[in-house]
């Protein structure tokens, strides 16, 4: 894979997943509204076109499952759309079950956001900014890692046996990748975020903590 091609491919993954904080709309909102919104902003660059990225059936769902913010009178804020892109981003490698164990100590009473630990708003712009130092990261590892999987492609001959090969070990390498991750935050959910009375106070990390994670860099 070209370095080119890869940078190509950064983009569209930036330009398709990140929606600015500014961005969204600060009104409240009908179910159709929203989901206009929603559906227009998070286009999954693999997704079917004609496949509605959220429905009205899930954000029901969400909201009687304890995930979602209750909507009053049937209007949706902008801390709903927040709440609802964190939880099409977590999807993809948390099961719904443990979006919510990850989100419970967290935003605590989802009825208001008064008792929140962090605040959404805080979350949301911190989680767009690890994405783009992530994506930013990616790009040099992963150059790194071809000249690897060139090295084992080296014996093969013909150019479209090459390609097909050293793009087939790209994914491989990206699935291994990714599958680590995964392993790795479904372990900290387990260990971490269980029942309240299953967790020792020890093992959990202190409101000082957590504030510093999402505080401000300085300038």
């Amino acid at each position: 894979m070209k370095k080119s091609i890869l940078a190509k491919m950064t983009k569209e993954i930036r330009e398709s997943e990140e929606i600015p904080l500014d961005t969204i709309p600060d009104i409240e909102l009908y179910m159709e509204q929203l989901l206009t919104f929603l559906n227009q902003h998070l286009k999954a660059i693999v997704a079917k076109p004609d496949v509605p990225v959220f429905t009205k059936t899930m954000v029901n769902n969400y909201t009687k499952d304890g995930l979602l913010i209750p909507p009053k009178n049937k209007k949706y804020t902008k801390q709903h759309i927040l709440l609802l892109i964190l939880i099409y981003n977590l999807k993809g490698i948390l099961s719904i079950s443990d979006i919510k164990r990850l989100f419970e100590p967290i935003l605590r009473d989802m009825d208001t956001p008064d008792d929140d630990l962090l605040p959404l708003e805080d979350i949301y712009t911190t989680y767009l900014e690890l994405t783009e130092k992530h994506l930013a990261e990616f790009n040099e590892n992963f150059v790194q890692k071809l000249s690897f999987i060139t090295d084992k492609t080296a014996h093969l001959e013909g150019e479209n046996n090459v390609n097909d090969a050293q793009l087939f070990l790209s994914v491989l390498l990206l699935v291994s990748q990714a599958s680590l991750s995964k392993k790795m935050a479904e372990l900290i959910i387990e260990t971490y975020f269980a029942k309240k009375d299953k967790i020792p106070d020890t093992a959990l990390p202190s409101d000082h903590e957590l504030n510093g994670v999402f505080k401000s860099p300085e300038k």
